[in-house]
């Protein structure tokens, strides 16, 4: 990816021409925090290829979790802006509340820190900076040592605390005796009024009657409204409620104390809790980035280093958002601009969709230089802008005294001093609000420049004279907006190669105009000028209509053409099947023959008395079986020469199948499985799953659904038998003869001698033992 400038707007309000504050208040409702709320509303184009790449990568790695049903955790957190500086300040004491939310955001932290980390490998990019950030654990242990789970200074943050806490309660208790005691002694004189008592500078009073107060000694410290209720302290809790005033200082004071050395504690991570502050914003705003994707069904399409726009099924959010509202449908848009067609001319119909496919182009170059998904298929294409230059709306200045005209010459003399090979430009109605004639001879030239400044652009019109200069110029293309003949409603489709009427009498119909007046107006026109009108009509008609004849013949053709492989691939599984079958006869064959030859030597081998008959018939099994050995091998090379052939003849078939863009393919070494994209002259560009993609020659993949394997390897075969060795054969024939004669003159020796060798040969001597 190229690295970029920052995206130039002009003029300067063409964001808000094209609805991306919309946008961007709809990204800050998913925000947690204020901070991410307003960095999303003041979202905009991220200056550096890299980092944009970067911030891409972080949002659409949450949005595949979202995808595959998961969560991500919320970023949510306190702001700690206020006060997290003090913190620095020596000496300087944070309050309880503060330190609460201190201690929310580490703990939030902590959370996510560990859920990014048991799925880092499905978060990359969240996971590299949080990898080096780690929870510290002190932060929370540190404010936990001091605060209760309701940001209360808890007892044993300290003795000396722990001890007026207990001297505090004491005196409270002994106080609360002697009141009570002096309250029922007054309550029965009938002193007190309808209310027994009161609270006073944290004192209790007792509510006394005001014609009474005199019979009371203490301390008045006021009376009501009417003065009829006085509020006296008891003479007799005075001075145990000095007591205890002296000692609510006293806890005050260590109070202080005690969050002043936890301040100056945590000082030292005044740094890391910034950082921390930081990266969940961070969190919160990709975050809200996956779910505003999430909820706009959109997606992070393919952005190239040439420059190209290819849109497939893309709608403009805005658009779709408020036809929900209204429960209608929006028609997605499909276009494209590269080398061949930079400069898009769209003409057609008023409230057609001119103006609106332009806003849509714009918006979402807007949103995904800015790092935000956009609702396109997958398959779609962008490249990135250093310029974003459009001319949209009535620009009318009264206070610049300018004139709508006045205003598009303005720009126009932008456009033409800045534009180059690295600009999109975006002018509706061109040529408009001067002299139809001459304004039109203006804009011509206009379109000759830019065109030569190898700009690319979207541009709106209804001069024919610039559709028909668009129809000649090389990298300009024309553009209708299709209007249904028969109800005059706009279909709101783009048709990419012939440029649309203005339909300027159809629609005053549809609006109402009488046609009366419709027709004074047909009469008042030049003949010549309805003729095109009425031309340009036909021609849309024409290539509609042909438009449908091509798409049924293409979908009957494509039909055939399954059928087709359908048929080639059934009898070649027939073929498979009827030569299999033809196998496993001859082998079947051939192993009863080979049976019956195995079967008769065994037979004799039984039949046989002596063992030199039965070695005998032996070898000739080993014989037999190194000679079926030596033909299965044979039939084994045969038959694999047969299939390496057929599999050639097979893969050639598939080789000169005819294939086209958006395929599924697979390819041949690997198996993998893929999409054609387009085709780079005698190369294709294959789309590999998620943003891989590779270059490969035709021969090197078949269509997905090809019946064909692997190619066929030959077999490695284990010779189990090998030829008998005469040699060993005459051995072996030499002492079965020695043994026969042996065992001859055995029987033939004298008893007395049989029994003197058996009597030399007795258990353990030396030729017994031979």
């Amino acid at each position: 990816m190229p690295k970029i400038s920052l995206l130039q707007l002009y003029p300067p309000d063409l964001a808000q021409a094209l609805d991306f504050p919309f946008i961007q208040r709809e990204l800050a409702r998913y925000c947690s925090s204020r901070k991410a709320k307003d960095l999303a509303l003041a979202l905009k184009p991220e200056p550096q290829a890299d980092l944009l790449a970067q911030k891409i990568a972080e949002s659409d790695q949450i949005l595949s979790l979202l995808l595959s049903d998961e969560s991500f955790p919320s970023a949510e957190h306190p702001d700690l802006s206020e006060f997290l500086s003090k913190l620095k300040v020596r000496g300087h004491a944070l309050r309880e509340e503060q330190f609460a939310d201190i201690r929310s955001l580490a703990i939030n932290y902590r959370h996510i820190h560990q859920f990014v980390a048991n799925k880092q490998e499905r978060l990359p990019a969240i996971w590299a900076p949080l990898e080096y950030l780690l929870p510290e654990k002190f932060v929370i242990e540190a404010i936990d040592k001091v605060l209760d789970e309701r940001a209360q200074v808890r007892s044993s943050a300290s003795a000396e605390l722990s001890h007026i806490r207990r001297e505090l309660t004491r005196k409270r208790a002994s106080a609360d005796r002697i009141f009570n005691r002096i309250l029922k002694k007054y309550r029965d004189k009938g002193y007190i009024a309808d209310f027994d008592e009161s609270v006073s500078e944290s004192r209790r009073v007792l509510a006394i009657v005001a014609s009474y107060k005199g019979q009371i000694q203490g301390i008045l410290h006021g009376s009501s409204s009417k003065h009829s209720i006085a509020y006296i302290e008891p003479g007799e809790t005075v001075e145990i409620n000095n007591e205890i005033s002296e000692l609510l200082e006293a806890e005050k004071e260590e109070i202080k104390r005690i969050l002043r050395q936890l301040s100056t504690d945590l000082s030292p991570y005044h740094d890391y809790l910034d950082a921390v502050c930081k990266t969940l914003v961070w969190l919160d705003l990709s975050r809200a980035k996956a779910i505003f994707a999430y909820q706009q069904e959109a997606c992070y399409p393919e952005i190239l280093s040439e420059k190209k726009i290819f849109l497939k099924d893309a709608y403009n959010p805005v658009l779709r958002h408020f036809n929900k509202e209204k429960n209608k449908s929006t028609v997605p848009l499909d276009l494209t601009l590269d080398a061949e067609q930079r400069i898009l001319v769209i003409s057609g119909p008023n409230a057609g969709g001119k103006s609106l496919s332009l806003k849509t182009v714009g918006l979402l170059q807007i949103m995904l230089q800015s790092g935000l998904a956009i609702p396109v298929h997958p398959d779609s294409q962008f490249c990135l802008f250093d310029q974003l230059l459009g001319d949209i709306g009535d620009a009318q200045s009264i206070e610049n005294e300018l004139s709508t005209y006045s205003s598009k010459l303005q720009k126009m003399d932008h456009f033409l001093t800045y534009t180059d090979s690295s600009t999109l430009l975006l002018i509706d109605e061109f040529g408009s609000g001067s002299d139809p004639e001459l304004g039109s001879a203006l804009a011509q030239v206009f379109l000759d420049r830019l065109n030569a400044y190898g700009a690319y652009g979207i541009i709106t019109t209804h001069f024919n004279a610039i559709k028909a200069l668009a129809a000649e110029m090389p990298g300009v293309v024309n553009g209708a907006m299709l209007f249904d003949q028969k109800s005059f409603d706009p279909r709101y489709e783009l048709q990419i190669g012939q440029p649309g009427s203005s339909y300027t009498f159809e629609v005053a119909q549809r609006s109402g105009i009488p046609s009366h007046l419709i027709d004074d107006a047909r009469g008042r026109v030049q003949q010549n000028t309805l003729e095109v009108d009425k031309l340009l009509v036909q021609i849309q008609q024409d290539k509609v209509a042909i438009e449908k004849v091509r798409s049924a013949q293409e979908k009957e053709l494509q039909k055939l053409r399954k059928l087709e492989r359908m048929q080639q691939d059934r009898i070649l599984k027939l073929e498979e099947k009827v030569q299999k079958h033809s196998r496993i006869n001859e082998e079947q064959d051939r192993l009863m023959y080979w049976g019956q030859r195995f079967q008769k030597l065994i037979d004799s081998w039984m039949d046989q008395k002596t063992q030199k008959d039965k070695k005998a018939i032996v070898a000739r099994f080993i014989a037999m079986l190194n000679q079926r050995s030596g033909e299965v091998e044979v039939e084994e090379q045969k038959s694999h020469r047969k299939e390496v052939k057929q599999h050639h003849k097979d893969l050639d078939r598939y080789l000169q199948e005819e294939v086209k863009m958006g395929m599924e393919v697979r390819i041949l070494e690997s198996g993998i499985k893929g999409s054609i994209l387009e085709q780079k002259g005698d190369k294709f560009l294959l789309a590999l799953g998620g943003n891989m993609t590779a270059l490969m020659e035709r021969s090197k993949f078949v269509r997905a659904d090809a019946p064909l394997g692997q190619k066929p390897r030959k077999k490695q075969r284990q010779k189990n038998f090998r030829k008998p060795n005469t040699a060993k054969a005459d051995t072996a024939q030499a002492k079965e003869k020695q043994s026969v004669q042996t065992e001859g003159k055995k029987k033939n020796a004298p008893q007395a001698k049989g029994r003197k060798a058996q009597n030399q040969a007795k258990p353990g001597s030396k030729s017994g033992e031979q």
